[in-house]
């Protein structure tokens, strides 16, 4: 299971933009709100967290900071 997106490039100017796969399924903000008004499971939103703390390490030890 992939549980981020490939990164494909960036660049600083003239505007910063960071490129990535396009990812089926849409963003993590349009399954949340797809949710609503039920909560969010609470196993699925620990997973969600670690993803996320993964994918911060993964940029911060290329030295990137977001």
């Amino acid at each position: 299971l992939q549980s981020s997106a490939q990164f494909i490039g960036a660049c600083k100017e003239p505007v910063m933009v960071v490129v990535t796969e396009l990812l089926l399924g849409g963003s993590l903000r349009k399954y949340l709100l797809s949710l609503r008004p039920r909560p969010l499971d609470i196993r699925v939103a620990v997973g969600f967290a670690l993803d996320i703390a993964q994918a911060m390490e993964c940029l911060h030890s290329h030295g990137i900071i977001h």
